[in-house]
């Protein structure tokens, strides 16, 4: 995934071998008017959320928001238990909506996107238990459960949705 996408999160649909290849792109909604937010609007997210997806173990940690941003970071164990990949992202407040942005590394520190870039993707729809940017969607199904459902392009053009589902946890 290009997210966590994990997120970011949680993270964009790529095989476990290393080096990992260039990342198939986030799909992305048409150009339509963001919805109005504020960071409190994603403060469901904070916390510590451990669970599984696209074949291995994931980890999502969020800071509390504070000055209009919310930080964090997601880490995928493949099955073996060697890390796939990681991300540090950020939900931003930016001219009365919100903002997904996130950055992807291969386990050795390999950045995916180049040094001066970072995926940025705006809010597209929003609720008390969603919120949407673009290819990458934050559910809440229930108290203490987070979904997060990454659709990424494939190179072959298909698209291809990836599920992660946590569980929150004591850190």
């Amino acid at each position: 995934m290009r997210a966590l996408f994990a997120l970011a999160c949680f993270a964009a649909g790529i095989a476990f071998a290393q080096p990992a290849p260039p990342a198939p792109s986030v799909t992305t909604a048409p150009k339509a008017p963001t919805p109005p937010a504020r960071i409190a609007d994603a403060a469901w997210l904070q916390g510590y959320w451990a669970g599984t997806g696209m074949g291995g173990e994931a980890e999502d940690v969020w800071l509390p928001p504070k000055a209009g941003v919310m930080l964090g970071a997601f880490r995928l164990m493949k099955a073996e238990g060697k890390p796939a990949f990681y991300e540090l992202f950020a939900i931003e407040e930016i001219d009365d909506t919100l903002v997904f942005v996130v950055k992807h590394f291969n386990p050795d520190w390999v950045g995916w996107e180049e040094k001066d870039k970072a995926l940025r993707l705006k809010l597209t729809r929003a609720s008390k238990d969603e919120l949407a940017f673009g290819g990458v969607v934050f559910r809440r199904p229930g108290a203490d459960v987070l979904a997060v459902d990454v659709t990424v392009r494939q190179k072959d053009g298909t698209q291809k949705t990836h599920t992660f589902d946590y569980r929150r946890k004591a850190l």
